[in-house]
């Protein structure tokens, strides 16, 4: 097995069409993801400047993405807590060494498709039971497709998700405030100051939320509503399995997102510190993530769908991420 060090290297490039993808052992991290020539995937070079980052660029997100209030939830009448490696505060994106962290073993790699797998031993990061994790990366027809799956030998959380972060204009072109984006949502999760969901559901309509039509994603920066977050990192309720549209109109590439999970999070890189990446230096939105996702927090909270793996249970998701041009 390669040291953390070395495992940024042990890179498979996939391709079909005119789509291509560098996939890393560390993370099941998607490291480049060229459309037409064109590298749109903000990516890093070695393992310390990923880390430096703070960004989780391009990896495979668990055992739970996003956040869960306090590191605390109750499952089948028991309290369990997580390691809080937010701030101290709270659980996020599978904790202090979640799977963007660990050195995942290669089951098959070929010319269009990759298949990684990690296994999640019992109360790591808090977490219970033994969870074998298998993610194939794919590309047919220009669409990169994710799939993952998941088995448990006691009930767990799960919630996966990646972490790409896309500029669609390239990654070295300066913001991706220009990209244009179109979601099919028609609800979102409001948060409060550490970004937890308040537990409210409200409609998008009529706010600087709503991509009902397609629009820069910069455009409402300034308003009140973002400030807080230097723009958006945000839940989005899905209405289907058709998530998002996004087209650069610099390099004409659309692509469309599409899973089965029944929530988004729109991150439009506010956070995105100062950072050497592979090309140059990345920035404040550099890129932006489209992350499908249960609901944050959603183990705490009611009228949404709950992240919950039983025992035995062998469970399904998948991101597709469809290029035209």
């Amino acid at each position: 097995m390669n040291t953390i060090g070395e495992a940024i290297d042990k890179t498979f490039t996939i391709s079909a069409g005119q789509v291509e993808a560098d996939i890393c052992t560390l993370g099941a991290r998607i490291n480049a993801l060229r459309v037409c020539g064109v590298d749109i995937a903000l990516g890093f070079n070695n393992f310390q400047d990923y880390l430096k980052s703070g960004t989780y660029a391009g990896a495979t997100i668990g055992r739970v993405a996003n956040r869960i209030e306090s590191g605390r939830f109750i499952l089948n009448g028991r309290t369990y807590s997580v390691t809080c490696n937010e701030r101290g505060k709270n659980h996020l994106h599978g904790g202090i060494a979640g799977f963007d962290k660990k050195i995942f073993t290669v089951l098959s790699a070929e010319k269009c498709c990759v298949v990684l797998q990690y296994i999640s031993e019992d109360n790591e990061e808090g977490y219970q039971g033994r969870l074998t994790l298998t993610v194939r990366f794919g590309i047919v027809d220009n669409t990169l497709c994710i799939d993952f799956a998941a088995v448990c030998d006691k009930d767990t959380l799960w919630s996966p998700t990646n972490h790409l972060y896309f500029n669609l204009d390239g990654e070295q072109s300066g913001n991706c405030l220009s990209n244009v984006l179109k979601l099919y949502a028609d609800y979102y999760t409001p948060v409060n100051r550490m970004l937890i969901p308040t537990g409210e559901i409200l409609p998008v309509k009529d706010t600087p939320f709503d991509f009902n039509k397609q629009r820069k994603i910069g455009a409402d920066l300034g308003s009140a509503e973002l400030k807080a977050t230097s723009g958006y990192d945000h839940n989005y309720i899905l209405r289907g399995e058709h998530a998002a549209t996004v087209k650069s109109k610099k390099t004409g590439i659309k692509m469309d997102v599409y899973t089965d999970l029944p929530c988004v999070q729109l991150y439009s890189g506010g956070g995105i510190p100062s950072c050497a990446g592979k090309n140059g230096t990345y920035g404040q939105w550099a890129g932006f993530s489209l992350e499908p996702q249960y609901c944050p927090n959603a183990i705490n909270m009611q009228g949404v769908e709950q992240p919950i793996l039983k025992a035995g249970e062998h469970k399904m998701h998948y991101i597709k991420y469809k290029f035209s041009f």
